[in-house]
């Protein structure tokens, strides 16, 4: 008796699809976002990187403040427009207070920062690129720690980002006139 041929197993292990309610779940400062059905951890980040978190999250919250608008550091943000995908940008700005709940923001905020590392470059450049844009985010800005500039997406003029570096001031166009020095931001 000869022994019967094996299906070919795939080597590629499939990976288990998360949902929101998995999500959801997790143990309350967990730092994880939702990505296509994947949880993706978040790395811890540098020195640099929270100092460039705190300096631009407070100039925001002094130029917003007074204005229905919020400013939220490392949010949990829910896309309307993605059934599978919680982002966690180091920086949102919200002008919608129905857009606030307890857990997340639901839907697109008004300005997103993300202060680029090696390890998110990819992902802020392209997949959340496009999830803000189609979203509906109004203003998106790339903080590169390394070579001390900002790109900025102001998708209602234009698809070119305005580029910034360190000593510039960088307009926030949801905010009309207001500015932020980046000579004190990267000091």
């Amino acid at each position: 008796m000869q022994a019967q041929p094996q299906p070919l197993k795939d080597k590629r292990e499939k990976k288990k699809k998360y949902t929101i309610k998995d999500w959801e779940q997790l143990p309350e400062g967990s730092k994880y976002e939702l990505i296509d059905g994947e949880l993706v951890m978040q790395a811890q980040p540098t020195l640099k990187h929270q100092e460039l978190l705190i300096t631009i999250g407070a100039a925001l919250n002094g130029i917003f403040k007074g204005t229905k608008c919020r400013v939220f550091g490392e949010p949990a943000v829910r896309l309307s427009n993605r059934e599978k995908d919680i982002f966690a940008p180091d920086l949102a700005v919200v002008c919608d207070e129905k857009k606030l709940t307890d857990g997340c923001i639901i839907g697109a905020p008004d300005l997103i920062v993300e202060i680029q590392s090696p390890s998110t470059a990819g992902r802020d450049r392209l997949l959340k690129f496009n999830a803000y844009k189609e979203a509906g985010v109004r203003e998106y800005w790339i903080v590169d720690p390394i070579h001390q500039t900002v790109e900025v997406f102001f998708w209602q003029e234009t698809d070119v980002p305005y580029q910034y570096s360190n000593t510039g001031k960088l307009k926030i166009n949801i905010a009309g006139d207001a500015e932020i020095d980046l000579e004190t931001v990267f000091q």
